[in-house]
C-alpha cells in the first residue's frame, strides 16, 4: 500500500487545487452527470497547505473566505500543497459543509442539511440519504477531476490555466473565471 500511496502521492493535493480552482473559474457550478446532478461547490472556511515532502500541515488558513485571500494564492506559488479544504456544497435547496483531506480523501466533520422528518426511524431514513447524497456528490467532484485529469490536453489546457490562477492576485469576489480551460498563449507558460 506505501509503494501506491509513494506512486501516486501527488493525486490527492493535485485534486483538492483542481477544486479550488474550477470552483473559481467555473463559477462554483459543477455538472456531474445524470447520477448526481448540478451542484455548486466552493472553498468554505479552512484551506491547509503543507510542503511537499511532509504530510503534516504547516500553514492554515481560516476565516471567511480563506479562498480568496493574498496568502492562499502565495503558498501556492510558494511551492505548498493543499493538504486539506473546507467545502460548502449546495445540491438545489440542500447545503453541506465537509473537509477533504490527505491521501485518502477522508470526509471529516460533516455538516448535513438540517432535517424536517418527524419521527425517530424517519429522521434516521433522512440522515442516511443525506450522507448517501453527499459521498456521490464528493464521488462525482473525484469522477470529474478524473476524467479531465486524463485528457491528453489536460498539460497544455488546464494545467496551464491553473498555474496562470495561481500567478494571479484573486479577484474580490472570489471567482475567477478568466482562467478557462483553453489555450493560454505561450509567454505566459
Amino acid at each position: 500500500m506505501d509503494d501506491e500511496r509513494a506512486l501516486l502521492g501527488h493525486l490527492p493535493s493535485e485534486f483538492l487545487t483542481w477544486l479550488w480552482f474550477a470552483s473559481e473559474r467555473d463559477g462554483g457550478t459543477f455538472q456531474l452527470g445524470d447520477e448526481v446532478g448540478a451542484v455548486d461547490v466552493w472553498v468554505d472556511d479552512r484551506i491547509a497547505f503543507r510542503s511537499q515532502e511532509e504530510d503534516k500541515p504547516r500553514t492554515v488558513l481560516t476565516g471567511e473566505n480563506p479562498s480568496g485571500t493574498p496568502e492562499a494564492r502565495a503558498a501556492l506559488a510558494g511551492g505548498r500543497v493543499v493538504r486539506e479544504l473546507r467545502l460548502a456544497i449546495r445540491k438545489e435547496d440542500r447545503e453541506y459543509s465537509v473537509s477533504v483531506r490527505g491521501a485518502f480523501f477522508d470526509l471529516q466533520g460533516a455538516k448535513l442539511p438540517g432535517l424536517v422528518k418527524a419521527g425517530q426511524e424517519e429522521m434516521l431514513y433522512e440522515r442516511m440519504y443525506l450522507y448517501e447524497e453527499l459521498m456521490f456528490i464528493v464521488g462525482g467532484l473525484l469522477r470529474k477531476f478524473a476524467i479531465e485529469r486524463t485528457d491528453p490536453a489536460w498539460g497544455d489546457t488546464t494545467l496551464r490555466a491553473m498555474r496562470r490562477w495561481v500567478a494571479t492576485p484573486p479577484s474580490p469576489g472570489g471567482r475567477d473565471d478568466d482562467f478557462g480551460g483553453g489555450p493560454v498563449d505561450d509567454e505566459l507558460g
